[in-house]
């Protein structure tokens, strides 16, 4: 019964294709050990750790968060605040202020003071038709020709077309939770406007309630049955409560892309390293270009169970071009798909050829508002290439169509919780371990811009490539 075709393995490349049973999916995501590296080491190695982690994917134009607030240090003081990072704590911008001069205490101190006018305010205004320079790094490496992972970079946008109540917030500490400290969210929560937000209340509410995806590869994690799509092979308990909660983001909509039911992100570009293999399939499957199913009865996940519960099936139309005070009918069309340039492994820097990671936006002429960046950064080692020494003994070994894209919950775990065995072939009675966390091969990170707003071009202003604030 089951159908999906996809990997949580890669959590992060999948899509639905409509059909009976469950959507079927395609996904890449995350990163892994370099388990084919490991098994080659010396037989000193006795327990090999993941990467050192100091820090994953950061926006530094537009400032990336990384939940972060106005905080008066390094560290972020509540990573749970709008969105699931994965992301070291100390990295991150704060917010913009607008004080005159300083929003601290007096001039003499530099302790922040909140309650300054202006203090949380500083925003960045961009024109309609402006080309604006995204810029970011990644630590793990990606892009075309590296030879030890597989990576995508998916950018997207968000305004208050999509969800009104976009807003950074004011309230700071690490009780500021959009939508509240309770979980399941309540309305009250949600309509705080001291507390930050991007996707709304109801976005969150269907995905708690809609069953998860039951097709998708969870390598040998045991999922909680009762939170619904919060609950996924890089998040197996779910939403128990606030305290797991990350904003009003649904963890399984963050894993996987494109994803099989509406969303409120606009896709503008994916960078992948297997561009002729991969790019046809997202510029199709983007809800750009596709309308996404959902049910009446959120509880219900594809079309067949929805109507055999006597739910209706509703298709949500493709994301369209606003035009004026409401939307055309002309869909915004597919994202930019190409090759991301290489960058090497563990190295917060530059690409190949010595300049940064970055991406050129054109800003639509339609959008307008207080919008929000998103950009997700997906990659593995080669642990789930046909190839690998993770597959040995698998029949697909020597198979020339095996496609890592397509393991499904078929697929018995690739790599399990910490393995024990003699990999090095040399000693039976003291196998090594390898320190593996089956929630973390096939990974996603995440960084999101603080708001920004796009307002329309002034009619005097004939320099079409210019962004910055209105005069």
């Amino acid at each position: 019964r089951v159908q999906a075709v996809c990997p949580d393995i890669y959590s992060f490349f999948l899509a639905p294709t409509e059909g009976v049973g469950w959507p079927q999916i395609r996904k890449d995501s995350v990163r892994s050990h370099m388990v084919s590296r490991a098994m080659r080491v010396s037989s000193m190695l006795v327990c090999m750790g993941p990467w050192p982690v100091l820090g994953d994917v950061y926006l530094h134009n537009p400032r990336g968060s990384n939940n972060k607030l106005s905080e008066e240090s390094n560290n972020v003081q509540n990573d749970n605040r709008l969105f699931d990072s994965q992301n070291n704590g100390k990295a991150g911008y704060q917010i913009g202020d607008k004080c005159n001069p300083v929003c601290h205490k007096n001039n003499g101190n530099t302790q922040y003071d909140e309650t300054k006018e202006g203090a949380m305010k500083g925003q960045m205004y961009y024109y309609q038709g402006s080309e604006l320079y995204i810029e970011w790094t990644e630590q793990h490496g990606c892009g075309h020709g590296n030879p030890n992972v597989i990576c995508q970079l998916i950018l997207q946008y968000m305004c208050n077309g999509d969800n009104e109540g976009i807003r950074d917030g004011t309230k700071r500490g690490n009780q500021n939770n959009a939508g509240g400290q309770q979980e399941p969210p309540t309305k009250a929560g949600a309509d705080d406007e001291t507390l930050g937000q991007h996707e709304s209340l109801e976005f969150y509410l269907k995905c708690r309630q809609r069953e998860r995806n039951k097709g998708l590869y969870i390598a040998d994690k045991k999922l909680n049955k009762n939170n619904g799509a919060t609950a996924t092979r890089q998040n197996p308990g779910g939403n128990n409560n606030a305290n797991q909660r990350h904003g009003l983001e649904c963890p399984e909509e963050r894993d996987y892309y494109p994803y099989w039911h509406p969303t409120p992100w606009h896709d503008i570009a994916v960078l992948t390293d297997e561009p002729y293999k991969r790019c046809d399939y997202y510029r199709a499957e983007s809800q750009n270009v596709v309308g996404k199913g959902e049910c009446s009865d959120s509880a219900y996940n594809n079309r067949e169970a929805c109507e055999g519960a006597k739910g209706q099936w509703n298709e949500v139309g493709a994301h369209r071009k606003h035009k004026g005070f409401g939307l055309s009918a002309e869909p915004e069309g597919p994202p930019d798909c190409r090759a991301g340039i290489e960058s090497r492994d563990n190295h917060h820097g530059n690409t190949r050829g010595n300049q940064p990671r970055y991406y050129i936006w054109r800003i639509p002429d339609h959008i307008e508002g207080t919008c929000v960046l998103r950009l997700r950064y997906n990659v593995t080692t080669g642990d789930f290439h046909a190839a690998s020494e993770a597959n040995r003994g698998r029949s697909w070994r020597s198979n020339d169509t095996w496609d890592y894209f397509h393991v499904d919950n078929k697929v018995k775990p690739i790599l399990r919780q910490d393995p024990t065995a003699d990999f090095l072939k040399v000693d039976y009675n003291n196998p090594l371990q390898l320190q593996v966390n089956t929630n973390q091969y096939g990974r996603v990170f995440e960084d999101r811009t603080h708001t920004f707003k796009v307002v329309k071009r002034p009619l005097w202003m004939s320099i079409k490539n210019l962004a910055g604030p209105p005069r």
